[in-house]
């Protein structure tokens, strides 16, 4: 009796074993189920975007994708490009004045990156930028080069907005630029009118 009672209970040991290891190991292929989709897609967008500006205010703007995916994700949303990003700035928007695609390069050979570039200008005294690109559903860095040096990256959460970035005190004038170039223009033009003037005054008085 207690030697079958010692066989009943290892057999019993053995099968709990046997069910704890099957149950982690569902666990474990349930999880890289679950996260496998998550990785392949951040791994097929493969999203950066880079924010460059000017003193003037003007910008450019560079969207890169993997340009399968890219390709693809287009296909479901026909219309322009510019369409598909924001530029929120002091809450109006700014849109691109051109848009235009950069097909990849030779160095991209294994893994190419699509790229659209839009150019455009925001007003002299912008001060905030939300930024905001519906095409992606993961995370992706955006860069932003403002015209005084300032490196900004602002980590993006996928279909979702960006946080309130800074962009003021960067930019000039451009009407108060040009006036003074216009009189700069006129006082140098002038100059030689001045100088007519004072030598005919001049040798009118010797004249008299």
């Amino acid at each position: 009796m207690e030697t079958q009672s010692a066989q009943r209970s290892h057999s019993l040991t053995r099968s709990l074993r046997s069910s704890r290891t099957l149950r982690s190991s569902l666990v474990a292929a349930a999880a890289v189920l679950f996260l496998t989709p998550s990785l392949r897609a951040h791994d097929l967008e493969r999203t950066q975007v880079l924010l460059t500006f000017a003193r003037d205010g003007s910008f450019v703007l560079d969207v890169a994708n993997d340009s399968s995916w890219l390709k693809l994700r287009l296909e479901q949303f026909p219309g322009s490009f510019a369409d598909r990003v924001v530029l929120w700035v002091d809450g109006h928007e700014v849109r691109p004045t051109s848009v235009e695609y950069l097909p990849p390069t030779g160095s991209d050979v294994d893994r190419p990156l699509g790229k659209y570039r839009l150019r455009g200008r925001f007003p002299s005294n912008a001060q905030t930028l939300r930024w905001y690109y519906g095409l992606v559903v993961d995370p992706y860095p955006l860069t932003v080069r403002r015209a005084d040096g300032r490196l900004l990256v602002e980590e993006i959460g996928g279909d979702a907005w960006s946080r309130t970035i800074d962009v003021g005190g960067q930019f000039r004038s451009t009407s108060v630029n040009a006036t003074v170039s216009a009189l700069a223009i006129a006082g140098l033009l002038m100059v030689p009118l001045g100088i007519r003037i004072a030598t005919k005054t001049r040798r009118h008085e010797e004249l008299k």
